[in-house]
């Protein structure tokens, strides 16, 4: 069955593939402007509806764990597990369908989910493999070209590569480890941006919903809220070669806590706030390289759980005009 489900998602990514790839029967290069209006990025998003006929890839690795316990916001003294780390690579791809439509697909690979125990020395256990798929419809909501304010929104179906739970050593995964919970949801997102351009600034505003349903085993993930807002400055000083730009996001991730079987999980949910730098540099007119850093600024959780520790991202993005 798992087989069977697993061709059927692999057949759907290929025709979206192939339908984004047939499309672009005629690739040329996107020449830079200081400010786009129609689709900065920030972060490892795509903000606002692309240009009509354009395609972008934006491509992703962010290595990331943490080490420390939490109970509410202070410090815990349990000690199961040591540490955390996971490796995870992904791909956005978007295209530009008309001027007030846009489509875009997420999906990404975890290379590794680890945790090391102290239960047994040497003892970890490690997860791998597909997390979900995204399908954003995205449409235009408010547009002033004299101010040079936009407002964007986005919806979609969240559907997981594999609804079985995977196992390391014969031994089923915590729901922690598993590159994905197996249950469908939903994904809603607006997104503002505001530009001044005599000065390279933009300021961004994102809001993004992610709505979980119950997966197999009766486990229903907590719906996830972001909220992020990025000042971003293109830098132009005269001893520094090349076109760089800034950008500082201050993000905020609330979880509601998890279900199972209808039950409350009570060590689950909670919420963090992050700084992230971030240094784009944009080269040959064809390539966008960007590196990133999310510090954890404040951390609260219901029960005792497992912190986030710092993370550090590398972003490369293009985009293409048919």
């Amino acid at each position: 069955m798992e087989i069977r489900y697993q061709n059927q998602l692999t057949l759907l990514l290929n025709r979206i593939i192939f339908i984004f790839c047939f499309t672009l029967s005629v690739a040329c290069n996107l020449h830079a402007q200081c400010l786009s209006s129609v689709n900065p990025v920030g972060g490892t998003e795509s903000l606002l509806l692309m240009e009509k006929n354009t395609l972008r890839f934006i491509s992703f690795y962010k290595h990331g764990g943490g080490h420390q316990y939490f109970s509410g916001d202070e410090h815990a003294e349990f000690n199961l597990i040591d540490r955390s780390k996971y490796n995870y690579i992904a791909t956005n791809m978007g295209c530009g369908i008309t001027r007030k439509i846009t489509i875009e697909t997420e999906m990404g690979y975890y290379l590794d989910k680890t945790q090391f125990y102290n239960v047994v020395p040497g003892y970890s256990l490690k997860g791998h493999g597909f997390s979900n798929l995204v399908l954003l419809g995205k449409v235009n909501l408010y547009t002033n070209h004299v101010k040079r304010k936009y407002l964007s929104l986005a919806a979609g179906p969240k559907i997981p590569f594999s609804r079985e739970m995977k196992q390391d050593d014969n031994v089923e995964l915590p729901i922690d480890l598993q590159p994905s919970a197996g249950s469908f949801g939903w994904v809603v997102s607006t997104s503002f941006v505001k530009e001044s351009p005599a000065y390279g600034i933009r300021f961004f505003l994102t809001n993004r919903s992610e709505i979980n349903g119950t997966n197999k085993k009766g486990y229903q993930p907590g719906n996830i809220f972001f909220t992020s807002f990025y000042f971003s400055k293109h830098l132009m000083f005269p001893w520094l070669k090349g076109d760089w730009t800034s950008i500082l996001q201050i993000r905020n991730e609330t979880r509601m806590q998890d279900r199972l079987n209808g039950n409350i999980k009570s060590s689950s949910g909670g919420t963090i706030f992050y700084l992230v730098p971030q240094v784009n540099y944009f080269a040959f007119e064809k390539w966008n390289l960007s590196a990133m850093v999310d510090i954890p600024l404040y951390q609260y959780f219901k029960g005792t759980q497992m912190g986030a520790g710092h993370s550090f991202t590398f972003v490369l993005a293009r985009t293409f005009k048919f």
